[in-house]
């Protein structure tokens, strides 16, 4: 049985932002920054999140969903959950972006340290160059 998948990147240029980013935009770009090389997360777009969560990880052959509670879960979203969860995706529901990053660690997803300074981020890059080394 062969498998096919296709995959299309773009550089683009950031959009100027005149308003704050929600809680959503802000985890995933946390999640971009903090993702181990063996993990990948993307959003699933407005339209097509019915049934769905809105941030998809990809770690390790597994796929898990993270859901930001935004009032009571529909109908639609709790059948597609427990369509998704039969298929053996791991869902979790959180009310905010620490929450959220507290379940994807408690999913087996490793988290790289958060980098707020250049000290940090020196300190970081010399710990992974030791560890290969």
């Amino acid at each position: 049985m062969n498998t096919r998948f296709g995959l299309n990147v773009e550089k683009v240029r950031p959009k100027p932002r005149t308003e704050e980013a929600t809680v959503e935009e802000q985890l995933m770009a946390e999640l971009k920054e903090r993702l181990p090389a063996d993990a990948c997360c993307f959003c699933v777009p407005d339209g097509a999140s019915d049934g769905a969560p809105r941030i998809v990880i990809c770690h390790r052959g597994r796929a898990l969903g993270i859901q930001l509670r935004q009032g009571r879960t529909s109908a639609v979203q709790a059948a597609g959950f427990a369509r998704l969860r039969a298929a053996g995706m791991r869902i979790e529901v959180a009310r905010d972006a620490r929450e959220a990053l507290a379940l994807i660690a408690e999913m087996g997803v490793v988290l790289k340290e958060k980098v707020n300074s250049p000290f940090a981020a020196r300190d970081f890059f010399r710990q992974e160059t030791r560890r290969r080394g």
